[in-house]
């Protein structure tokens, strides 16, 4: 492997090549513009981000980071945010076991430095604006610890050109807001007829204004779109100071917030790994065509109703009733808690299982009760047990588990609930009707892992992994004939939210 050497540093130069066949994942959280739907609500009621939204914005931007280095095999972290993130930054701003932990997963590839057009992991100066401890600390860091680094290419010539491609794909994108239907947007964000109605005419400026961008030979940059359409013009972005007066201004920001996340990831082809509580990656709307493009022409398989519902028949979590009746929280955890787990026997059966469906999937290997699904959740219960053994902190609330299977037909989601006692439970997003008269729909498979809330009356589905990518003839006839299927054996159940959802759209 190649090895870089920029002034006191040197590091292994990765490409994402290296990177195949790892469950490599990309964290929206650490973008500072995300908030969660319910953090973004508060800041619309209230017209503006506030002192308390801040600190909970922080807490849970925190907490999902840790999720992802528990959930994945190796993160991806843009080099900016390793030393202007403080919930990155403050595990090696100081002294002590974090410190040790975040160095030995620097020097072992668990947490990669993603570069742009930069040569190495620290910036030739210093950046324009007002820097704390996080770059003199990420210094002495990058300094003392080999670590190895992610690019485009490292042929600059090569790289600006992956680069602009990138950032045409960005652009591209906006420019189909004038294909979103409604139907998608109710599902994704709950919205009745007269509002996504609304929404999708503020998305068609938007997709105006983007191709009127390309169209003059400018680059469409966040930034740009941001002063336009979510902060107003002249606003400084990074002050976050986000105008609710503006039409939707919130489902705008979102969409424009996801797209942006997920667009490295599939430019370096790992896993968008998106928070919990926020629109999953299907409020893209992307299609068959989007999909196999990025595919090289590769067709995706094709489904029905009868193997989606021989998948659900198959899926039997006896074995695991233990472990799903009482689940620890695990906020209390540490970067050196994490660190621990890591090494232990549960997490590698964990990531073994999940690599081994997600690099070889088919329906066939979701439902195999020894290698699929079930196994999944199994280790995944299991790796949770000894992190809160290793935390040796039982202080936390304790929940009952459910697996969720969810299928994405079109704008149309099921979502089929396991829980404890063998009781299975589902509910739909959106509207049959909504798939009438369409030949074709994309159809994703995404396994969830979750808990219930207030004695059973709520639940909460925290991290999703897309299993599945696959087509589907006739949706609206297969559809109807899933939901009949569900409808007549199990009780429809109220709704959990989105969860940390992993998803790779590049293979």
């Amino acid at each position: 492997m190649p090895v870089g050497h920029v002034g006191d540093v040197s590091f292994n130069k990765l490409i994402s090549g290296d990177l195949r066949q790892t469950i490599t994942a990309v964290p929206q959280s650490l973008d500072n513009q995300w908030f969660d739907n319910e953090l973004l609500d508060r800041v619309r009621r209230d017209g503006g981000v506030g002192a308390a939204v801040l600190r909970e914005q922080e807490q849970r931007s925190r907490r999902e980071y840790l999720r992802a280095l528990l959930n994945a095999e190796k993160v991806l972290i843009n080099r900016a945010f390793l030393y202007n993130n403080p919930q990155v930054y403050r595990d090696f701003a100081k002294k002590g076991r974090d410190r040790d932990a975040f160095a030995r997963m620097l020097e072992a590839g668990v947490i990669i430095p993603m570069l742009l057009w930069e040569d190495g992991p620290l910036p030739q100066t210093d950046p324009q604006f007002e820097v704390t401890d996080g770059l003199g600390a990420w210094r002495a860091m990058a300094e003392s610890t080999m670590m190895s680094c992610l690019r485009l290419s490292w042929d600059d010539a090569e790289n600006a050109a992956l680069a602009d491609a990138m950032n045409r794909a960005f652009g591209e994108f906006l420019t189909s807001f004038l294909h979103f239907k409604e139907s998608a947007l109710q599902r994704d964000f709950g919205l009745d007829d007269e509002l996504a109605r609304g929404v999708l005419l503020r998305l068609k400026e938007v997709s105006r204004w983007a191709f009127d961008e390309l169209d003059a030979g400018r680059p469409v940059v966040r930034q740009r779109l941001y002063e336009r359409f979510v902060v107003g013009e002249g606003t400084d972005v990074a002050q976050r100071r986000y105008d609710a007066g503006r039409p939707h201004m919130a489902i705008v920001k979102q969409l424009v917030d996801l797209k942006y996340a997920t667009n490295l990831a599939d430019a370096v082809d790992v896993f968008a790994l998106t928070p919990s509580n926020s629109p999953r990656r299907t409020a893209l709307q992307e299609g068959l065509a989007q999909i196999r493009r990025r595919r090289g022409g590769a067709a995706t398989e094709s489904t029905d109703a009868d193997e989606l519902i021989r998948l659900l028949r198959n899926l039997a979590f006896e074995d695991v009733q233990g472990l799903l009746e009482a689940v620890p929280t695990l906020d209390r955890l540490s970067l050196a808690d994490i660190w621990q787990v890591r090494a232990e026997p549960e997490w590698l059966a964990y990531k073994t299982a999940l690599a081994r469906v997600v690099n070889t999937p088919s329906l066939e290997a979701l439902s195999d009760p020894e290698t699929g699904v079930v196994e999944i959740t199994r280790q995944y219960l299991a790796m949770l047990g000894k992190a809160e053994r290793i935390r040796n902190d039982r202080s936390g609330g304790r929940f009952g588990a459910l697996t969720e299977i969810a299928i994405d037909i079109g704008a149309l989601t099921v979502n089929v609930l396991y829980m404890p006692g063998d009781e299975i439970a589902y509910e739909v997003v959106g509207e049959v009707a909504a798939l009438a008269g369409v030949r074709l729909a994309r159809v994703t498979i995404r396994l969830g892992l979750g808990r219930f809330l207030a004695n059973r009356s709520r639940h909460r589905i925290e991290t999703t992994a897309q299993l599945l990518d696959m087509r589907m003839e006739d949706p609206y006839r297969e559809a109807k004939k899933l939901i009949a299927f569900l409808s007549a054996r199990n009780p429809g159940h109220g709704t959990g939210g989105n969860g940390a959802d992993l998803s790779n759209e590049g293979e």
